[in-house]
């Protein structure tokens, strides 16, 4: 009787702690920095098409890719994404739980920070840096997994 009560209390127990591991897991993250100019001639560059509905959003008709990063993350982890001058900005995951992913992101050089929330296949486009000469800086985080 005494094996069978402690068998069913690890198996409980086991299936308590599986949802909790299968949100600790890495989620799969690709961050893009891009550039954004107010002024020249509208367009996006070979690569950026998958934004063009958020990016013809905003104020900003042409746009240049300055960095790719591919990373897993984990909740609690960070990442931090250069921008051209020695800038960076930190992307930490928050939590991830049903497929959606929520991000803080930082950029001390503007004392931003802003917590977003990514569905699966979709992505959130953040600004990152304050307009200088009639451009700005954006961080672009998609979450799959």
């Amino acid at each position: 009787m005494r094996s069978t009560w402690t068998a069913a209390w690890a198996a409980v127990v086991l299936l308590a702690c599986l949802p909790a591991r299968a949100a600790d897991a890495p989620v799969p993250v690709r961050i893009r920095v891009l550039q954004g100019f107010r002024q020249g001639t509208p367009g996006l560059p070979p690569g950026l098409e998958d934004l063009k509905a958020q990016l013809s959003a905003t104020a900003y008709v042409r746009w240049e890719q300055a960095e790719e990063v591919k990373v897993s993350l984990a909740p609690g982890k960070s990442v931090a994404v250069s921008l051209p001058g020695g800038r960076a900005v930190s992307v930490l995951l928050v939590e991830s739980k049903s497929g959606a992913a929520t991000f803080e992101v930082s950029a001390p050089d503007s004392r931003t920070r802003s917590r977003v929330t990514v569905p699966p296949g979709k992505r959130i486009v953040q600004q990152v840096s304050a307009e200088q000469g009639g451009s700005a800086w954006f961080v672009t985080i998609k979450a799959s997994g």
